[in-house]
């Protein structure tokens, strides 16, 4: 499922979408509170949640706003180019490693952009750290 946000800085307003943006289904706008109404289709399921006076309802300036993924222990390990047993080990138990946003029974999670801003300054200073392969011309 796709999800994505639109926000209309003007009008102060936030929409948050669930599946295709360009295909609206919208059967039924349900009015949450003074500034809330949610978009449901013709089975009643979610689309969108439309917030009006954002800034207020949100506490905060809508330009902070971010989506981000969730990721488990297999997810984490592919992004950092490892199996899961040697990203427990090599990765997920390092201080340096970022921590995970919850531990479940299942597992750890943590935030995409949290391990993909990890393992790019982690591929950073290992590129640095490689000796130089200058070749000097033989006479």
């Amino acid at each position: 499922m796709k999800i994505h946000l639109q926000v209309d800085h003007e009008n102060d307003q936030l929409y948050l979408g669930f599946g295709e943006p360009d295909k609206p289904l919208v059967a039924e706008t349900v009015k949450v509170s003074d500034d809330i109404f949610v978009d449901l289709d013709g089975e009643r399921r979610l689309l969108g949640v439309d917030i009006g006076r954002a800034s207020t309802v949100l506490d905060g300036d809508l330009r902070d706003i971010q989506i981000d993924t969730l990721v488990g222990v297999a997810e984490a390990a592919r992004l950092v180019g490892a199996t899961k047993g040697n990203f427990i080990r090599d990765y997920a138990n390092k201080p340096a490693f970022p921590n995970p946003v919850v531990e479940l029974a299942s597992g750890r999670i943590w935030l995409r952009s949290q391990i993909e801003a990890y393992t790019a300054t982690l591929r950073r200073v290992q590129a640095s750290r490689r000796p130089s392969r200058r070749h000097t011309p033989v006479s």
